[in-house]
């Protein structure tokens, strides 16, 4: 399950929460979250580091107690998050049926 976690070190990391014990919390594909501003008055947009860079681990363990809080992102992280990982998984706003507007002419 994507998550987010804060840690007591003050990064946010965003990353595919895959096992969570009472003194390890194992995470995959983990990304910090960094926040960077463009300009005098305009948005903070936000940019995805790898989390532990100098490692071909794919799966890193925080210790528990060093993680303050964990929260589910907001849609657009969570499909930029995927974006980035090459998965191309997109949610959607809400779920519908798929349907056609036009019949095509088959003349």
């Amino acid at each position: 399950m994507i998550k987010i976690l804060r840690l007591s070190t003050g990064e946010d990391v965003i990353g595919d929460v895959i096992d969570q014990g009472t003194e390890i919390v194992k995470v995959k594909n983990a990304f910090a979250i960094i926040p960077m501003q463009g300009g005098p008055g305009q948005p903070t947009k936000l940019a995805f580091t790898l989390y532990a860079p100098y490692t071909d681990d794919k799966e890193i363990d925080l210790k528990t107690p060093n993680v303050i809080n964990q929260t589910t992102p907001k849609k657009d992280l969570a499909n930029s998050y995927n974006q980035h990982l090459g998965t191309g998984v997109i949610m959607p706003d809400k779920p519908g049926l798929i349907t056609e507007t036009s019949v095509p002419n088959l003349k």
